[in-house]
């Protein structure tokens, strides 16, 4: 209960939670009035309160829930086919070294090899505001596709995409992992065999 409250919190802004919840209180106080026993009195109290309370929330708390399915089960890595590197490409102990000290793919190196233009977003769902975005790699001179990224974002429910001033998506975690870039393009090169 309260991961989705903090949820609600998160995703809105602060001025319209606070009101919103006076409302809910008042409107819970009401409705536990009702019953003439003490028990359903707080039944119908709490269960009013979290209804409405929650009810303007909850396409962002479906939404952010279907967008960490899809993260989980449709989003990834597809590679399709690896590109061989002369031995220039890597030390004696046979690791790349067209990474930078953080990581990241060579700026040269990326710009010669590959080319990764093309990509593509389609809104996925919207009524939960998600889209999908698909990235191909391809290898710059032949053209030929050695892998596909598929991620997704997220927009957030209602209230956050229509009041929020700098609205930004979520998107599936692994693309922000640290050693994404890295282990993603190493996959893509292999040495060249020798004989």
């Amino acid at each position: 209960m309260k991961d989705i409250i903090g949820l609600a919190v998160l995703t809105s802004p602060l001025f319209l939670v606070v009101p919103w919840l006076v409302v809910a209180v008042l409107v819970a106080v009401k409705a536990a009035q009702l019953p003439k026993m003490r028990v359903a009195k707080l039944a119908a109290g709490a269960a009013t309160l979290v209804v409405i309370f929650l009810l303007p929330f909850s396409d962002g708390i479906a939404g952010r829930i279907y967008f960490n399915h899809l993260c989980s089960t449709e989003a990834g890595v597809k590679v399709y086919q690896t590109m061989q590197l002369p031995a220039e490409f890597w030390d004696a102990q046979g690791k790349a070294n067209f990474f930078n000290e953080h990581g990241y793919l060579d700026h040269e190196f990326w710009v010669s090899k590959l080319d990764e233009s093309g990509g593509r977003v389609e809104s996925y769902s919207s009524i939960f505001a998600i889209d999908k975005v698909i990235s191909p790699v391809k290898e710059r001179i032949s053209q030929k596709q050695l892998a596909e990224v598929t991620t997704f974002h997220f927009w957030g429910g209602w209230i956050k995409r229509n009041l929020s001033l700098h609205n930004t998506a979520s998107t599936c975690e692994f693309i922000d992992a640290p050693d994404f870039s890295r282990n993603f393009y190493g996959q893509l090169f292999k040495p060249v065999p020798l004989h």
